[in-house]
C-alpha cells in the first residue's frame, strides 16, 4: 500500500468529487477505490484517527469484538471476494485476532493512526523519497492500486514496478511464495 496519492487527488475523494476526465484508466480505478475506501470503509480510521483510546477499550474488553472487528478487515482487504476464508484457514484467521488479543495490542495499533492523524498524514498520502531507491508490486486485492504515474512523482528512484494477479493488503501472509518472488525481483538490481 503505497502512499502515492498526490494531495489534490485526496482532497478531491475526501469531497466525494467525480473523477477527473482527465485521468487514465489506471488513476480512474485508483480513484474508484479509494472513493469506496474513504465512503465505506473509512470508519474504522475516523475512530482510530480521533479516538484511539475509546475503541482501544472495546477492542480490550471483548474478544469477540476484537474478532469481529479483524475479521472484517479481513474480509475487506484480503484478495478473497470478501471471504477470507478461501484465502486464509480458521486457524489462521484465529492466529492472527489471538495475537491480538494475548498481546493486548488492540489499542496501540489503533494509536498508529492517531499519531499519523497529527501530523495530517494519512494512510495513502503521497510520501516524497528522493534518495533511497523504492520498489513497488501492486496486489488486486489491496485497498487501492496505486497507478504508477503517481508513484513516478513521489518516488524519485522507482527502481521497481510490478503488478501481480493475486494477493491483497495481506499479501505476505496470503500469497508467500509470490511476495518473496517479489522482494527478490525488487531487490536483484540493488546487488
Amino acid at each position: 500500500m503505497p502512499g502515492t496519492t498526490p494531495p489534490d487527488v485526496l482532497k478531491l475523494v475526501r469531497n466525494r468529487e467525480p473523477v477527473p476526465e482527465n485521468f487514465s484508466p489506471e488513476e480512474k480505478a485508483a480513484y474508484a477505490r479509494l472513493r469506496y475506501f474513504y465512503d465505506e470503509g473509512f470508519g474504522y480510521a475516523d475512530m482510530m484517527n480521533t479516538r484511539p483510546q475509546t475503541l482501544g477499550y472495546s477492542l480490550a474488553d471483548s474478544p469477540v469484538g476484537m474478532a469481529a472487528f479483524y475479521y472484517d478487515k479481513f474480509a475487506e482487504w484480503s484478495d478473497s471476494n470478501g471471504d477470507p476464508e478461501t484465502v486464509f484457514t480458521r486457524d489462521e484467521i484465529l492466529d492472527a485476532i489471538s495475537l491480538y488479543w494475548l498481546t493486548n495490542t488492540g489499542t496501540s495499533s489503533s494509536r498508529s493512526y492517531w499519531d499519523a492523524a497529527q501530523g495530517g498524514g494519512g494512510p495513502f498520502n503521497a510520501i516524497e523519497i528522493t534518495k533511497v531507491p523504492v520498489a513497488v508490486t501492486i496486489f488486486p486485492g489491496e485497498i487501492y492500486p496505486a497507478p504508477r504515474s503517481w508513484a513516478e512523482k513521489t518516488f524519485h528512484k522507482l527502481t521497481y514496478w510490478n503488478v501481480v494477479d493475486k494477493g491483497g493488503h495481506f499479501a505476505a501472509w496470503e500469497q508467500p511464495q509470490l511476495f518473496a518472488q517479489e522482494l527478490r525481483a525488487a531487490f536483484k538490481g540493488l546487488r
